[in-house]
């Protein structure tokens, strides 16, 4: 079975896919980040079917994490990587210290998956080398991909969670990709990602053109 990392919010520990669970941040008793991490636990559900998840909690239920946590939950990942990791997030700015710990996660075997914007300059993990970074796109529907190969933006996809609206942008569509990811033979064998071109149904940037009209 796939075993999927998620670090976002704390899942409640009942959840039926999740086989782990660790704390990074002391939580402060917001809903937000569960409800996040629940929106993205059923759009890995929706598209890959059977999983296990190891939920790595930087999100205390403020949607705000720390550097610091960050790099606490992919070192704790490392010692047992899974198969995949989803960050639903992105730092304005590379650290060392990130950098550092995202390829320890990558060179013991984890395919990362990262949210990048749609525009301005990119974010960290996604725009370290090797990290499957990932934009919302308009154009996809769930199990759809486009391949943007943009500076801040390897892929778009869906950018609506499953079962959850209101919870839309990049993150969703990083949940999107991971789980297609998930249903991919040999994923972790796949460093050039060619598992996931049967899913890409647009190639390039979405563009749109005014409409000119006559006098």
């Amino acid at each position: 079975m796939i075993r999927i990392g998620l670090i976002d919010g704390a899942l409640p520990p009942d959840w039926p896919e999740l086989s782990g669970q660790f704390w990074c941040c002391e939580p402060d008793g917001l809903p937000l980040a569960q409800e996040h991490a629940i929106a993205m636990a059923r759009t890995f559900e929706a598209c890959a079917g059977q999983f296990a998840l190891v939920n790595a909690v930087v999100f205390p239920g403020r949607l705000s994490a720390s550097l610091a946590d960050v790099c606490t939950a992919l070192d704790r990942l490392v010692q047992d990587p899974p198969d995949i990791v989803l960050c639903s997030f992105g730092i304005a700015r590379s650290s060392v210290e990130l950098s550092v710990a995202t390829e320890r996660l990558l060179q013991a075997g984890s395919l990362v998956v990262a949210s990048a914007p749609a525009r301005g300059d990119p974010v960290y993990p996604a725009a370290f080398d090797g990290v499957v970074s990932v934009q919302g796109d308009a154009r996809c529907m769930p199990g759809e991909l486009s391949r943007l190969d943009l500076p801040q933006a390897m892929f778009g996809a869906c950018p609506v969670a499953a079962g959850n609206a209101h919870i839309r942008g990049a993150s969703a569509a990083a949940a999107h990709l991971a789980g297609l990811l998930a249903t991919v033979p040999n994923t972790t064998q796949q460093p050039d990602f060619s598992g996931l071109m049967p899913f890409v149904k647009y190639v390039g940037r979405e563009r749109k053109t005014r409409e000119v009209h006559s006098a």
